[in-house]
């Protein structure tokens, strides 16, 4: 216990200066990986630790109903740029959530 503040203290120098170079190899993942998807986690990544995290989609959703959430998209993008965009987005798998998300929508 009398070491922790030590300890501490010389974990973050360590990680001071070994953090710019992980900043550049992240970086370089984001911009360069062969896989989409390594590029992806890694943007994600970057932005979390810069401080913009995302939003789990429950945490929308509780705030405003499907109808809500379904009208606002239309109103964004007009009707059929939204048909166009869930259908996108179900055949590539990348809508989840509740059963009634998936299944329900204001244009049916």
């Amino acid at each position: 216990m009398e070491c922790a503040d030590e300890i501490t203290n010389e974990l973050h120098r360590n990680f001071a200066e070994i953090a710019p170079r992980e900043l550049n190899i992240l970086t370089d993942l984001a911009e360069n990986a062969k896989s989409e998807c390594v590029r992806f986690g890694e943007t994600l990544d970057l932005l979390d630790r810069a401080g913009f995290m995302s939003v789990d989609w429950y945490e929308v959703v509780k705030e405003k109903s499907i109808e809500e959430l379904n009208t606002q998209l239309v109103s964004l993008v007009g009707k059929n740029g939204a048909e166009t965009l869930i259908s996108t987005f179900r055949s590539r798998g990348n809508i989840s959530g509740p059963p009634c998300w998936m299944g329900k929508y204001v244009l049916d």
